[in-house]
């Protein structure tokens, strides 16, 4: 009896060591991977712009188009990703590769001049999504 508490006593302290102080879920947001991120955005609208396609000289489409840039420099290195886009206005999500610019089939088509269309963007990280980001653009006459 009296060897099993001089075994359990060492256990008992080198257990009571590993004790942490409380973990804060609200002080973790600086990982930018993290949903609750608040540090500067992780992808940024570089422009925006409404264009009209023509076709034998007539104009057959109305199309607004966002560029974006993902700020990689605040990933931790070697972070691969995959660029996630819900199109707001109709629902619509698209995924892409890591490749950017991404190609342009991601722009609302037949767009109503006046009308604010809406993209959130997101990096996918294996199976989760980061924070969105949510720019609009007003279709231009």
């Amino acid at each position: 009896m009296k060897r099993a508490l001089f075994l359990l006593l060492p256990v008992a302290f080198g257990l009571s060591g590993c004790l942490k102080d409380d973990l804060d879920p609200a002080a973790l947001t600086g990982n930018p991977l993290d949903p609750d991120y608040s540090g500067p955005a992780l992808v940024e609208l570089v422009s925006d712009t409404t264009r009209i396609i023509y076709g034998g000289g007539q104009p057959i489409d109305t199309v607004v188009e966002q560029t974006i840039h993902v700020r990689t420099d605040l990933l931790p290195a070697g972070t691969t990703w995959k660029l996630y886009i819900t199109q707001v206005n109709t629902g619509q999500v698209l995924d892409y590769g890591s490749e950017l610019p991404p190609p342009d089939d991601h722009s609302y088509h037949h767009v109503v001049a006046g009308t604010s269309y809406c993209f959130d963007y997101q990096l996918k990280v294996q199976f989760s999504l980061t924070k969105a980001w949510r720019y609009c653009t007003v279709a231009g006459p």
